[in-house]
């Protein structure tokens, strides 16, 4: 397909998914971030609004970890000593004898024999659902599922049973 044809298939594709309500909205770009001052949880300053406050509905760092000092100051001394990131993910050659001490703490306080640390709540998800899951086991599942539970679901290959989400 030559790229007049890619242009136009893609700007098809872009204005039924407009037409749909399905296009991704505007991405809002923040431009300052206030801290919290122990009454107030974060707020959020965004690109074109001015002054005015928001707070994130949508943040992984939804308890305001990623802005307390000392996780900050205690990022930036792994930061020094094991450099930016694994390089890895754990599977291949990722893990640092911090994700295991902190593994052991964790398995500790739960009282449990080991714990394991997941890069992100999609590989959680994923690398948990997928193997409690047999061929005959029945899932019953939302179509309106984040898309790590759809996936999970998939990969486990159990009988499934999708309905259609009720509150739409």
């Amino acid at each position: 397909m030559g790229l007049n044809n890619l242009e136009k298939v893609l700007s098809k594709t872009l204005k039924e998914l407009k037409d749909e309500g399905r296009l991704k909205g505007k991405e809002y770009i923040i431009t300052k971030v206030k801290r919290s001052d122990g009454e107030k949880g974060p707020r959020y300053f965004l690109k074109g609004k001015g002054e005015q406050e928001f707070i994130r509905m949508n943040s992984n760092s939804y308890l305001g970890m990623s802005l307390r000092e000392e996780i900050i100051r205690e990022e930036e001394r792994v930061t020094k000593e094991y450099g930016v990131g694994p390089g890895a993910v754990r599977f291949i050659s990722g893990t640092f004898q911090s994700h295991r001490e902190l593994e052991k703490k964790l398995a500790a306080f739960h009282q449990r024999e080991d714990a394991m640390l997941f890069s992100s709540a999609y590989s959680t998800v994923v690398g948990i659902l997928t193997p409690l899951i047999a061929s005959d086991t029945i899932v019953i599942s939302d179509e309106l599922n984040h898309n790590c539970i759809i996936n999970a679901l998939k990969l486990a290959r159990p009988k499934d049973k999708k309905f259609t989400n009720i509150w739409i």
